[in-house]
C-alpha cells in the first residue's frame, strides 16, 4: 500500500515538470491517443461486416452486390489512412516533446548540481547518485508519460474487444481478463529485478565509464603511453565491463525463463478460447463473420493484454527512476540556511574567523580544528603548511565553498551565514592550481571572470596589460578570437605557464573584494614564479587577498603569514617575526632554502 502511494505521488509530481516541459504536445498526445484507440475498435466491426457481405456476395445472396463491399472497403481505407496520418502526427509531436524534455532536464541537472554545496562532491555515494539521476532524467522519467498514453490506449482497445468478446459468450471475456494477472506479475518482477541491478552496479558502471574515458582522453595520453599501460587498462576495464555483463546477463535467464512459463500458460488459455469459439460455431452458435471477428478479437486482445502488462511494468520502473530524479532536484541546496544580507563592500574592518572546524564525510579526523585569526581589509596574507595541513580547505570556507562544522567567518562583523550567496560570490575571486582550461576564444577564457563585462574589449585589453598576458596574445594565430587548446577545430595550445597566466588573468578581471590564490604558480620555474608574484603584488595592491604556496620564498611578498599544521593554527607573523621564532616556519624555510646552496648540493648529490 505504502509502495503505491508513493508511486501515485511521484507521479503527481511528475506531471506538473511534463506540462511546463510542453502542456500543448501533452495535450496532443492525449487526444491522438484517444482517437487511435478506437480505430482498431471500428476495424474490428467493419472487418466483421465485410466477411459477412463478401461471403454473401461469393454466394449470390447479397441484394446490393458490390457496391456495399466498396463502401466498407472504402471505410476501412479511410480508417487506415486517419490512423497513418495520427500515427505520423503523434510520432512527429512526441520527438517534439522529446528534445524538448532531454533540454529541460539537461539544464535542470546543470543547474541543480550548481547550486549544491561543494562539499556534496567529497562523498563517492554523491557521484554514484548524480550518475543515477543523469540516466533517469534522460531516459526513464519522461519515458513514463509516453508508455501511460500508450497504456491507455491499449487498454481502451482492449476494453473494446472484452465487449465484444462478452456479446459472443462471457466466459470470453473473462478468459481475457484472467490473461492480465500473469504476464503482470511477471513483468513486475522484470522491473524490480532490472533497477535493483542499475542501483547496484552503479560505482561498477562509473569505474568502467572513468577508464574507457581515460584511454581516449589527452590528459591521460602521456603517462600512458610513457608507463605502457594500455593493455593494463584494457584489461582492468574489461574485467569490469565483464562482470556487469554477467549480472545483466544472469538478471536475464531469470526474466526470460519466467517469462516463457507466463506466456506457456496465456497461451494455452488463449487455445483453449479458440476452441470454445469453434465449438460453438460447429454447433450453429456463430457464423463465419463472426468467428473471423471472434477469433481477430482474441488475437489483438492478446498482444495488447501483454502491452499493457509490460506498459505497467515500466511505468513501474520509470517511476522509481523518476523518484531518484526527483529526490535529487529537491536536495537542500547551498551550505544551509541562507542569509539575506549583502557583503559589506567595500570591506573595512576585514575578515574575522573564530573557533573554525571543518570535518569531511567519512573522514577520520576534521581537516581543519579550531582555527581563529584576522585577515585585515587590504592585507595580503600567506597560508603555508605540509601537504594535508588544511590549506586549500580553509581557502574554501574563506570562499564561502564549504560551510563550517564548527565555528563562524565575519566579514566587517556579518557572518557568511547571514550572507546570500549570490552576494558573497559576487565579491570573491580565486584561481585554483587545477583551474579550467576552456576551450574557448582568448577574450571569452578572460572574461568569464565577470560575467557581466564579458565582452568588455577595452576592460580585456587593459586587464591584460595589467596581468601581463597582452605580450604572447598579441602573438597567437587570431589574437583574442583564437580559441585555445587542440580540442576542436582551429585551436592553438599554449604552454602550461601561458595557461596559467590566463586563468590569473580571469581572476583578476573580476571586481572583487577578497582573493584566494590557492598555489597560483605551482607549475611554473622558480624565475617565471618570481616575475609573476611580482606583479601580482601590484594587481593585489589595496586588496584583500590569501595566497596558499608551498614555495615558501613567495611568503616575503606578504603581510603576514599563517602556518598549518594537522589542520590547526601553528604559527602566525611575518617571515622575519617568524624567522627570529625558529619554529615550524623556519624549520621549512630553512629546508627549502637549502635546495639552492653549493652545501646542498654537496651533501646530497655529492658534487
Amino acid at each position: 500500500m505504502n509502495e503505491s502511494f508513493g508511486k501515485l505521488r511521484t507521479f503527481a509530481l511528475l506531471i506538473p515538470i511534463l506540462w511546463k516541459i510542453s502542456g500543448t504536445a501533452l495535450v496532443i498526445l492525449i487526444a491522438l491517443t484517444l482517437a487511435q484507440a478506437l480505430i482498431p475498435i471500428a476495424q474490428l466491426a467493419l472487418t466483421s461486416r465485410l466477411v459477412e457481405e463478401a461471403a454473401s456476395l461469393f454466394q449470390g445472396n447479397s441484394d446490393n452486390g458490390m457496391r456495399d463491399v466498396q463502401l466498407l472497403v472504402g471505410l476501412q481505407l479511410a480508417l487506415l489512412l486517419s490512423g497513418a496520418v495520427m500515427g505520423g502526427v503523434f510520432k512527429y509531436t512526441q520527438q517534439y516533446f522529446n528534445q524538448r524534455a532531454t533540454l529541460y532536464f539537461d539544464e535542470l541537472l546543470s543547474t541543480k548540481v550548481n547550486r549544491l554545496p561543494l562539499s556534496y562532491f567529497d562523498n563517492h555515494l554523491n557521484y554514484d547518485r548524480l550518475q543515477r539521476t543523469s540516466f533517469s532524467m534522460q531516459l526513464q522519467g519522461m519515458g513514463v508519460i509516453f508508455t501511460l498514453l500508450t497504456m491507455l490506449q491499449n487498454m481502451i482497445t482492449v476494453v473494446g474487444f472484452i465487449v465484444v468478446l462478452y456479446q459472443f459468450h462471457w466466459l470470453l471475456s473473462l478468459g481475457m481478463l484472467l490473461l492480465v494477472l500473469p504476464m503482470l506479475w511477471s513483468y513486475l518482477y522484470e522491473s524490480k529485478a532490472v533497477f535493483k541491478l542499475i542501483i547496484h552496479q552503479t560505482p561498477d558502471e562509473r569505474m568502467s565509464s572513468y577508464i574507457s574515458n581515460l584511454l581516449k582522453s589527452r590528459e591521460g595520453a602521456k603517462e600512458i603511453r610513457v608507463f605502457e599501460l594500455a593493455s593494463y587498462l584494457i584489461a582492468k576495464w574489461k574485467q569490469i565491463a565483464w562482470r556487469n555483463v554477467g549480472r545483466l546477463l544472469a538478471v536475464e535467464r531469470k526474466t526470460i525463463a519466467l517469462t516463457y512459463g507466463v506466456q506457456l500458460l496465456t497461451l494455452t488459455l488463449l487455445s483453449g478460447m479458440l476452441l470454445f469459439a469453434l465449438h460453438a460455431g460447429a454447433n450453429g452458435g456463430l457464423v463465419i463473420g463472426q468467428y473471423v471477428a471472434l477469433a481477430q478479437a482474441l488475437f489483438s486482445s492478446q498482444a495488447l493484454v501483454q502491452g499493457l502488462a509490460q506498459g505497467y511494468s515500466n511505468i513501474h520502473q520509470g517511476l522509481l527512476h523518476a523518484n531518484e530524479m526527483i529526490l535529487f532536484v529537491n536536495l537542500p541546496e547551498g551550505n544551509g540556511e541562507e542569509g539575506d544580507q549583502a557583503f559589506p563592500s567595500p570591506m573595512k574592518q576585514g575578515i574575522k574567523v573564530e573557533h573554525l572546524s571543518f570535518h569531511y564525510d567519512g573522514a577520520p579526523g576534521p581537516a581543519l580544528d579550531g582555527i581563529s585569526f584576522t585577515i585585515g581589509a587590504g592585507e595580503t596574507i600567506a597560508i603555508v603548511g605540509d601537504n594535508g595541513a588544511g590549506k586549500s580547505t580553509l581557502a574554501k570556507c574563506l570562499l564561502g565553498l564549504y560551510a563550517p562544522n564548527e565555528g563562524t567567518i565575519a566579514v566587517d562583523g556579518v557572518d557568511y551565514a547571514h550572507l546570500s550567496s549570490d552576494s558573497l560570490r559576487s565579491r570573491m575571486s580565486a584561481i585554483f592550481q587545477d583551474f579550467v582550461q576552456f576551450p574557448f576564444p582568448v577574450w571569452e577564457n578572460i572574461g568569464l571572470g565577470g560575467i557581466s563585462e564579458l565582452g568588455n574589449r577595452d576592460k580585456l585589453q587593459k586587464s591584460s596589460e595589467e596581468a601581463n598576458t597582452a605580450s604572447f596574445i598579441q602573438k597567437l594565430p587570431q589574437g583574442w578570437d583564437t580559441v585555445l587548446g587542440v580540442q576542436f577545430d582551429g585551436g592553438h595550445e599554449l604552454s602550461y605557464g601561458q595557461w596559467q597566466r590566463i586563468a590569473l588573468n580571469r581572476a583578476f578581471y573580476r571586481e572583487f573584494e577578497l582573493i584566494v590564490l590557492d598555489e597560483p604558480t605551482a607549475s611554473l620555474d622558480p624565475m617565471t614564479e618570481a616575475s609573476i608574484f611580482e606583479n601580482l603584488m601590484k594587481l593585489t595592491s589595496g586588496k584583500t587577498s590569501v595566497f596558499i604556496t608551498h614555495r615558501l620564498g613567495s611568503c616575503r611578498f606578504a603581510d603576514r603569514i599563517l602556518v598549518l599544521k594537522d589542520g590547526r593554527l601553528a604559527e602566525e607573523g611575518s617571515h622575519d617575526e617568524l624567522m627570529l621564532r625558529n619554529g615550524e616556519y623556519a624549520a621549512m624555510f630553512r629546508k627549502q632554502a637549502g635546495w639552492y646552496t653549493k652545501e646542498w648540493e654537496e651533501q646530497v648529490l655529492g658534487v
